[in-house]
């Protein structure tokens, strides 16, 4: 076979071989850009879902927050109007008219005076506003009643929102105002629960 012949034979079979070398490199190629797409789309629809899920959640989240958020602040104003209603009925009573208040009083010391003697302790202000006429009509009812109880002005004032504080054999016997409403608190607090937010006497501790 001439030389030249034995060559282009060569040449066509390298040609035909590089072809289908191109040709399969290039399908390869296809397939693995055709596989990186859809594993890049996994991957994006995997994030997109995460991200929706992640997303979803903290919504949640943030919404139970919300509500709880909310029902705190209910809460704080709920206990705040209750706090007025107390307030505002001792407030009532300390500016009660001058006479009843200090017939109030009257009738409370000698409820607590009975048959034995006392010192009456009162506010700086009503000691020296309504002090000794408490004291004098206290006396005279219990003398009136056949009680051997008395009561004197003690010279000490204790820091009291209205009533008074009765020193007696030893024992003092608090009966000043805030004191007392403190007191019945716990079983008016469902009442006043009640006429303010319709609420059961169940729920008045919400």
């Amino acid at each position: 076979m001439p030389l030249d012949r034995l060559i282009e034979r060569i040449l066509h079979d390298a040609r035909e071989r590089a072809e289908r070398i191109i040709s399969e490199a290039q399908m390869h190629r296809m397939e693995m850009i055709s596989d990186a797409n859809r594993a890049a789309e996994e991957r994006h629809t995997r994030q997109i879902n995460v991200a929706r899920n992640a997303a979803e959640v903290e919504k949640k989240q943030r919404v139970t927050m919300a509500v709880l958020d909310a029902r705190k602040v209910i809460l704080v104003e709920k206990q705040a109007l209750i706090q007025e209603v107390f307030d505002r009925v001792l407030k009532a009573f300390v500016e009660l008219p001058e006479e009843k208040y200090v017939g109030l009083l009257v009738d409370m010391l000698t409820a607590a005076a009975g048959e034995k003697n006392g010192e009456l302790v009162l506010s700086p202000g009503d000691r020296e506003r309504v002090g000794e006429r408490i004291v004098s009509m206290a006396n005279a009812i219990l003398e009136e009643s056949g009680k051997r109880g008395r009561v004197a002005l003690s010279k000490k004032t204790r820091d009291i929102v209205g009533g008074f504080i009765l020193h007696m054999d030893g024992i003092e016997i608090n009966n000043s105002l805030d004191t007392l409403i403190g007191s019945r608190r716990f079983e008016l607090e469902p009442q006043v629960v009640e006429i303010l937010f319709g609420g059961s006497a169940k729920g008045s501790r919400f």
